[in-house]
């Protein structure tokens, strides 16, 4: 234990799930005796009880285990108080230390990301929380940046990997840190009960996890119930724990268990897969690849000396029995204790002289086992290395380096180590570069000079040169054309929209059925702002449009000057890109082909939801074309469309395929949630080009949005009825509003 530490400054939340919509055949009994547990303990510490929150669904015959803890505040375990205890309470809490406890059902759900089920959830719709995004929470304005210095995670849920049906259907699971990670200096020590495709294990009515890592806290109170427990000490007796209970016949099937420690120094007590839990083509794998392994020992002296020397370095481990006792089985099982290990047990065989047919023969029994991975444990551990402390603005150029290495594979995620993983299952032809070589090669080439960009380069020529001289090549030959084109690169003017260069207009609704309206323009330079333009009484459109040109003449910079028609709601399907300019010059052109145009609208924002509006545009700067949220076409009503905007808060802006006839309620339901960007096709387009919709949003930089539709409408402008010039844009900039209306009155 460490020095006395005060724990009325001790915060904590504690979530349990038994209950799930699913029914009986969901029903998991333990969560709620392992929270009243950990919440026991903490109280036991000194922690006052109105400072933990418990969000719980019990099973009905459990509540009474939950019933004495009155103090605490208690809400169900569900999706809305969830979001609503981590994303706004726990931002008032004072506390220098913050313990954070789930229990409950996980899958690996879409896009392969733990998913921590939400008591919502039933067959076919596994709901949940993502688990990586809960952590990363907790370095965000979500919590006072003033404190808490630190927390605890303890997570007790399986990850237990779907079939490839429900996998292919299921949703993946939502985010829940709506803010950046700013507050790095915050120490997060992070335990949890199992690894990707795992099960977590339940006895007797209690976690297997919990119930060790409790009784190492207990007995650590026992002995100085004032201290600090010290939770590397508390780790260390878990995992002997974890490595008696193995030896033990009759001791049942343990977990595997991960640590993130207070440095973010990470590590894995893994545990061999049983061959009760090796079933079908797995457990016929391991045997073949056993069958194989003890094959290419038996015909070499020494070789299990020699491979074992080799896994003790790859794995970081020690032998996991005496040398004389090694044999084929003990060393397959031992390869399987890290993700990369069957991969790294082959490479060491065939370094050791195993044939190449051998070789190829153990890689394809270990294709199940190997999970995709074809990386050596050294070699993963040595490329999150360069990744892991990376700043942010690495993490985010990694990020685009990946989209652009795997053209239409969606990413959901930024952070670099799952985007490496994610990489790294992608198969390629293989003639052709790993794309996670290629995304390394990437941001390497795009990175100012640097230590990471030269360590990151060696990293990958080395993983080339291992997987064979035409691998080298292809790595060399695409290093040179990465590095030409990062030499020429320049940015696009397009990227860099001047906020200083704008136009603003006014357009009031019709006044009457004739069409006529009122307006006003403004221009906005470096100087300041000027009205340069008013129409009182309301005119025909070709009035106004004559009046654009003619201001635009005098104060538009060609394909510069960012053009903003502030309209009503019911106004946003009239095609101001699409009005005619320079009709005294030799040309007559659209407004969409000389300047960038967008459309603004204000109506239907509200005060309380102006956060959410706010927080969608700072997105927008650093996010692609491929982060808009394409809203399903069959989305009739308000209330549906709000439901689908509401679903994907973290997206900065959503393309409308719906047809013309249900346009108002979508335009409706995302002005009303904040949206801020909105793309879609004038006119009544039918539903079949959706599929060419999006064949003009591929790929690209958002912000670059305005110039790009600017250089299509170009392209479409000797062409009315190409359905790229009909292309519509909201882009609606928070920080940029209308200048206060004049009050437009004939004399």
């Amino acid at each position: 234990m460490s020095p006395p530490h005060d724990w009325g400054r001790t915060h904590a939340v504690i979530v349990a799930v038994e209950a799930y919509a699913g029914g009986a055949d969901w029903a998991l009994s333990g969560p709620a005796n392992d929270a009243a547990r950990v919440m026991r303990w903490l109280l036991e510490c000194g922690v006052p009880g109105h400072q933990m929150h418990l969000l719980a669904s019990p099973l009905a015959e459990n509540e009474g285990l939950l019933a004495g803890f009155t103090q605490a505040r208690r809400s169900t375990a569900d999706r809305a108080n969830v979001r609503r205890v981590f994303r706004d309470e726990l931002r008032h809490i004072d506390a220098d230390w913050l313990w954070v406890y789930w229990a409950g059902h996980g899958v690996q759900a879409g896009d392969n990301r733990w998913s921590l089920l939400y008591p919502e959830s039933r067959t076919g719709d596994p709901l949940g929380l993502d688990a990586d995004s809960l952590v990363s929470l907790l370095r965000t304005a979500h919590l006072p940046a003033a404190g808490p210095g630190r927390a605890t995670v303890v997570i007790d849920a399986c990850r237990s990997a779907l079939s490839p049906r429900e996998h292919a259907e299921a949703q993946a699971p939502e985010t829940i840190a709506a803010y950046p990670e700013t507050h790095r200096s915050r120490d997060i020590f992070l335990m949890r009960a199992s690894r990707p495709g795992e099960a977590a294990k339940n006895r007797a009515g209690a976690g297997v996890f919990t119930s060790c890592l409790m009784d190492r806290l207990e007995a650590a109170s026992r002995r100085d119930a004032a201290a600090v427990p010290d939770l590397n000490q508390v780790w260390t007796e878990v995992s002997a724990e974890f490595d008696r209970l193995r030896t033990v016949a009759g001791a049942g099937q343990m977990p595997t268990v991960y640590l993130k420690d207070w440095r973010d120094n990470e590590s894995h007590h893994l545990y061999p897969p049983s061959p009760s839990e090796l079933t079908g083509l797995r457990s016929i794998d391991r045997d073949m690849l056993t069958l194989l392994v003890g094959a290419a020992l038996t015909t070499r002296p020494a070789a299990a000396a020699r491979v074992a020397a080799g896994l003790c370095k790859e794995l970081d481990s020690g032998l996991p029995c005496a040398l004389d006792e090694l044999d084929a089985r003990t060393i397959v099982d031992w390869s399987l204790t890290r993700p990369h290990g069957a991969v790294t047990l082959i490479h060491l065989l065939a370094s050791d002289g195993v044939s190449e047919v051998d070789a190829e023969a153990m890689q394809r029994s270990s294709v199940q086992l190997a999970r995709g991975r074809w990386l050596l444990c050294s070699e993963y551990d040595a490329l999150i290395g360069l990744l892991a402390p990376a700043p942010d603005d690495f993490a985010r150029a990694f990020a685009d380096a990946a989209r652009e290495e795997a053209v239409g594979v969606v990413f959901t995620d930024t952070e670099p180590k799952a985007l490496a993983d994610h990489l790294e299952e992608l198969k390629v032809d293989e003639r052709q570069l790993p794309r996670l070589l290629g995304a390394v090669e990437r941001v390497a080439a795009a990175t100012d000079a640097g230590p990471r960009a030269e360590q990151l380069k060696e990293w990958s020529l080395n993983c080339a040169i291992r997987l064979g001289e035409n691998m080298r090549s292809v790595l060399i030959n695409r290093r040179a054309e990465l590095t030409e084109r990062a030499a020429h690169a320049r940015p696009d003017p397009d990227d860099q929209l001047d906020t200083e260069d704008r136009v603003q207009i006014r357009l009031s609704p019709p006044a009457d059925l004739s069409g006529r309206r009122t307006c006003q323009v403004w221009s906005h330079t470096a100087s300041g702002v000027e009205s340069v333009e008013t129409h009182d009484v309301p005119v025909p459109l070709t009035d106004l449009q004559r009046a654009v040109d003619a201001v635009l003449t005098r104060h538009g910079r060609v394909h510069r000057t960012l053009v903003e028609f502030f309209v009503d709601a019911a106004d946003l399907e009239l095609d101001v890109h699409r009005w005619r300019i320079g009709v005294g010059d030799p040309v007559e052109r659209s407004i969409g082909t000389d300047f960038p145009v967008v459309l603004r609208c204000t109506e239907y924002r509200r005060s309380e939801q102006e956060h959410l509006w706010q927080r969608r545009w700072k997105r927008v700067a650093t996010a692609r074309m491929d982060d808009l949220h394409w809203l399903p076409a069959n989305l009739t009503t308000v209330k549906a469309v709000h439901g689908s905007v509401s679903a994907r808060e973290d997206a900065p802006g959503t393309v409308i395929p719906a047809a013309e006839t249900h346009r108002n309620a979508v335009f409706t339901a995302c002005l009303f949630g904040g949206v801020p960007v909105m793309i879609w096709r004038g006119g009544n387009e039918p539903r079949s080009s959706e599929e060419e919709l999006r064949s003009l949003l591929v790929g690209g930089s958002l912000r670059a949005l305005p110039g790009r539709l600017r250089r299509l409408r170009a392209e479409c402008d000797v062409d009315e009825q190409h359905s790229g010039g009909r292309l519509a844009l909201l882009w609606d900039d928070p920080g940029r509003p209308l200048p206060r209306r004049l009050d437009l009155s004939a004399p």
